[in-house]
C-alpha cells in the first residue's frame, strides 16, 4: 500500500497548482515560526534592525513577484503551444510536469504571498522589534531564493519548447517505463500468456466503471486486496488500451464463488482509467509520441528528414532497453496477480512502422530505420532481436515499393542485407 500511496503522491506533486500551494504554505509557516524564534533574539539587534530595513524589501517583492509570475506563466504557455504545434500535441503531457518550470513558478508565487502576508501582519502590528529581526532574516532567504530561481529560469528558457529539450524529456520518461518493464515484464505478477487455460473455471468477471484509457495498474494495492480476501486476480487488459464502460477488465477467482460490490469497487480502483494516456507504465505511448515527432517532420509542410533521422536513432536506443533481464524470470513479487506481459512487437510497430510509412521514397530516412533496427538486433535479447528482424524486413519491403530510383534501391537492399 505504501508503494501505491507514494506513486499517487508523486503524480499529484507533478501538478503545478500543488507545488505552488506547497511553497505558499511553507512560506506562511515560516512567518508563524518567526513568532517562536524571536525570544532568543538579543534586544540590541532588534534596535539595530527595524522596520525601515524590512518594509522596503517586502514592498519590492510584493509589487514585482506578481508581475514576474504572470509573465513567466505566459512564457510557459507559449512554450507548450510551440511544442504542441511544431512537434506533437502529446508533448504537453510531459512539459506541463517539468519540475524546473513548476519549482520556479512556485518560488515566484510563494515569494509574493510571503511578502503580502508579511506586509499585512506588519500593518496590524503583529511583529515587535525582535520579531522584525527574524522576519528580516527570512526575507533575505526569500530574496536569495528568488535570485536562484531567476538564474534557473533564464537557463531553462533556452530550451523550453525546443525540439532537443522536448525530445529529451519524452525520451527520459519513456526510458524509465521501458527499464521497468525490462525488470518486470508483467509488473511483478505472473505473466498471463494464455487466459483460456490460466483463468480457472468459475472466475468472476469485473468490468470498467467508466470509459477511457488504462493509465496504470496499482499492482501492490491489488495484491494486498487479494491476500486479505484470499483471491486471485487476472487482469486481461493492458496499460494504454482504451475501454468503454462495462468493458471486461479481468476476472477474480474467489473461494466462495461470489464477488461483493464493495470488493469489486476496490479492485476496480486498482486499475486507473482516465481520459488521457500516461507515460508512467505505458512505454508504447512514449514510443508513439516520439514517432509522432518524426512523422510530423516528414510531412510536406515541414520536410525535415534530419529531425526524423535523429528520432529514429533515439527510438533504436529506447527499444533496446525493453529487452527482458535475467532477474525478470524470477519468482513473481505479486503471486496472486496475473497480468499480460508487454508485447514486444507492439513496441516496434508503434515506433518504426509509422515513420516508415510517412518516409516514402526518402531513402536517407529508410536507411536510418534499417541501421537503427540492426543495432537493436545486435544489442537486444533474442526475443526482441527477432521482432526487430521482422520489423526491419517489413519496413524494407514497404520502402522498396515506394522507391523507384535504381541507385537508391541498391543502397536500401544493401542496408537490408546488412540488417
Amino acid at each position: 500500500m505504501l508503494s501505491t500511496i507514494l506513486r499517487r503522491g508523486r503524480q499529484i506533486s507533478r501538478r503545478l497548482p500543488v507545488r505552488v500551494i506547497l511553497f505558499a504554505v511553507l512560506n506562511l509557516v515560516a512567518l508563524a515560526v518567526a513568532k517562536f524564534v524571536s525570544p532568543i533574539v538579543p534586544d540590541w539587534l532588534g534596535e539595530r534592525i527595524g522596520a525601515k530595513a524590512v518594509d522596503p524589501i517586502l514592498s519590492i517583492i510584493a509589487s514585482s513577484m506578481l508581475a514576474v509570475t504572470t509573465f513567466s506563466l505566459t512564457i510557459m504557455l507559449m512554450g507548450l503551444q510551440r511544442a504542441s504545434s511544431q512537434w506533437t500535441p502529446r508533448s504537453h503531457l510531459i512539459l506541463r510536469e517539468d519540475t524546473i518550470t513548476q519549482s520556479v513558478l512556485a518560488n515566484f508565487l510563494g515569494a509574493y504571498l510571503f511578502a503580502l502576508v508579511a506586509i499585512i501582519l506588519r500593518a496590524a502590528d503583529v511583529f515587535d522589534q525582535r520579531d522584525i529581526v527574524v522576519l528580516f532574516g527570512m526575507t533575505l532567504i526569500v530574496v536569495a531564493l528568488i535570485i536562484i530561481s531567476f538564474i534557473r529560469w533564464i537557463v531553462h528558457l533556452e530550451g523550453l519548447g525546443s525540439l532537443p529539450s522536448t525530445a529529451a524529456q519524452i525520451e527520459n520518461r519513456t526510458s524509465e517505463a521501458l527499464r521497468r518493464i525490462a525488470e518486470h515484464p508483467s509488473k511483478g505478477a505472473h505473466p498471463l500468456t494464455d487466459p483460456a487455460t490460466q483463468i480457472p473455471d468459475g472466475a468472476l468477471p469485473f468490468r470498467a466503471s467508466q470509459h477511457g484509457y488504462v493509465q496504470q495498474i496499482f499492482e501492490q494495492s491489488l495484491q494486498e486486496i487479494a491476500e486479505k480476501n484470499d483471491l486471485r486476480i487476472f487482469i486481461v487488459t493492458s496499460v494504454g488500451r482504451y475501454l468503454h464502460k462495462d468493458d471486461l477488465l479481468g476476472f477474480v477467482a474467489t473461494p466462495n464463488g461470489a464477488l461483493e460490490d464493495d470488493l469489486a469497487s476496490k479492485i476496480n480502483a486498482g486499475v486507473a482509467i482516465a481520459d488521457l494516456r500516461s507515460f508512467e507504465q505505458d512505454p508504447v505511448f512514449g514510443l508513439a509520441v516520439m514517432a509522432e515527432i518524426a512523422t510530423r517532420a516528414l510531412s510536406p509542410g515541414v520536410n525535415d528528414p534530419g529531425t526524423a533521422i535523429d528520432v529514429i536513432y533515439r527510438l533504436g536506443h529506447l527499444v533496446t532497453l525493453a529487452a527482458p533481464q535475467e532477474q525478470s524470470a524470477a519468482k513473481p513479487t505479486f503471486d496472486r496477480l496475473y497480468l499480460p506481459p508487454v508485447d514486444l512487437s507492439e513496441l516496434l510497430n508503434a515506433s518504426f512502422d509509422p515513420i516508415c510509412r510517412y518516409a516514402g521514397d526518402a531513402v536517407e530516412v529508410q536507411l536510418a530505420i534499417q541501421n537503427a533496427l540492426s543495432r537493436v538486433m545486435i544489442h537486444a535479447a533474442p526475443d526482441l532481436a527477432e521482432e526487430a528482424r521482422k520489423a526491419a524486413r517489413q519496413c524494407a519491403e514497404r520502402a522498396e515499393a515506394a522507391i523507384s530510383f535504381p541507385a537508391d534501391l541498391e543502397r536500401l537492399r544493401a542496408a537490408k542485407a546488412d540488417a
